[in-house]
């Protein structure tokens, strides 16, 4: 038997507003809230709820994830989206994935900081949705052995990380690992993702158009057992827009994947159902960020080092310095390469990495000086 897991990341972060220098000490106001209740409305107009609906129809499987930032924004802005997230927990046909609350940086510099955001959001799951994560799914699948250590000491099952290309030619993508910590590994198969999440609507593919019967037959000639697509909620309806068939071709994938006897499963249930492979070793941090699949999206630059250090030294202000933790800030920052600065500016609201560096830096300052008249 061969199977499908699909995992869904569901995050929107906190945009700044465009904070001149000239507010420094005299505002302190810094989300630009008008924008971010504009896009979480959008999104869930165009995805999150055509997209629930497809799923529940089509009683597709998925693990999901729904990031602190996206919840807080959602509740106030678009609640019909929380409750359709709700229902589909509470249909079976989901699990529920555990994140930092933040969508931070915060497994790679401070450890009694990732752990909080964690037990956050673990918290928030339970409050919103009725649901206990068993999985762990770190910002953009950030990973290496030390952070699956520090996961499996915090009570999680399995994690999942990106198959790179250097870890896939020694290890396939299809099958289900051991970390060296003991837990479940699930490695991504970035080529089957990004089929859909980036090249679904492709015209210039050679593959376009990609229909749910072709992709159904691709997985079933995949060597292997399990298929791990993981990627972006807003794949469906946002990034990948109604016109261009993405729903017809999901509510059309379960009815393919039965015809090849193909079943679709949640993390815990392919976990039970599989024998483990080897342990895996993954020494150096990986992501599924950008063609490197590393930590340059968000600390590539000088620029985004020196905004990370000094967000670091920043004393704690909750939710507000927690909030400025979220990695989109970051990666608005980054200057890329040619393969990946297109994906940045469409992300980016400032559409410069420089004028976001600077927006970023004179709230941070502002920050500051808040914190020295404390």
């Amino acid at each position: 038997m061969k199977a499908v897991v699909m995992f869904l990341e569901v995050h929107q972060p906190r945009r700044l507003r465009r904070y001149s220098m000239k507010e420094i000490g005299r505002s302190h106001d810094y989300f630009w809230d008008d924008y971010n209740s504009q896009i979480i409305r959008r999104v869930a107009r165009n995805c999150y709820l055509p997209a629930l609906k497809a799923f529940m129809e089509s009683e597709i499987r998925a693990s999901i994830s729904t990031s602190g930032t996206f919840v807080e924004q959602a509740k106030e802005y678009a609640p019909e989206a929380i409750d359709a997230f709700r229902e589909y927990f509470r249909s079976g046909l989901s699990e529920a994935v555990a994140e930092t609350y933040y969508h931070s940086l915060a497994s790679i510099w401070d450890d009694h900081e990732f752990e909080e955001q964690v037990r956050m959001h673990a918290s928030m799951m339970r409050r919103e949705f009725g649901v206990e994560p068993e999985s762990f799914r770190n910002t953009e699948l950030i990973y290496s052995d030390k952070i699956a250590e520090k996961v499996k000491s915090m009570g999680f099952k399995r994690i999942l990380a990106e198959g790179t290309d250097s870890l896939i030619s020694r290890h396939s993508p299809n099958y289900i690992y051991r970390s060296l910590s003991g837990i479940s590994l699930f490695l991504r198969n970035y080529r089957l993702s990004d089929d859909i999440s980036f090249r679904f609507s492709n015209w210039n593919w050679p593959e376009y158009p990609l229909t749910a019967d072709k992709y159904a037959k691709w997985i079933d000639e995949t060597p292997g057992q399990v298929a791990n697509l993981f990627m972006d909620f807003e794949t469906f309806g946002e990034h990948q827009v109604a016109e261009t068939g993405i729903f017809e071709f999901i509510r059309a994938l379960p009815k393919e994947f039965k015809k090849r006897g193909i079943e679709m499963l949640t993390l815990r249930e392919a976990d039970t159902m599989f024998e483990k492979g080897p342990q895996i070793s993954i020494p150096d941090i990986t992501s599924w960020a950008d063609t490197r699949r590393d930590l340059s999206p968000w600390l590539g630059n000088e620029m985004q080092k020196q905004a990370f250090n000094e967000l670091k030294q920043v004393r704690r202000r909750g939710s507000v310095w927690r909030s400025m933790q979220t990695s989109d800030h970051l990666y608005y920052m980054s200057t890329g390469t040619s393969q990946d600065i297109t994906v940045h500016e469409y992300f980016n609201p400032y559409k410069s990495p420089y004028l976001a560096f600077l927006n970023f830096m004179n709230v941070l300052q502002d920050m500051q000086l808040q914190s020295k008249s404390a």
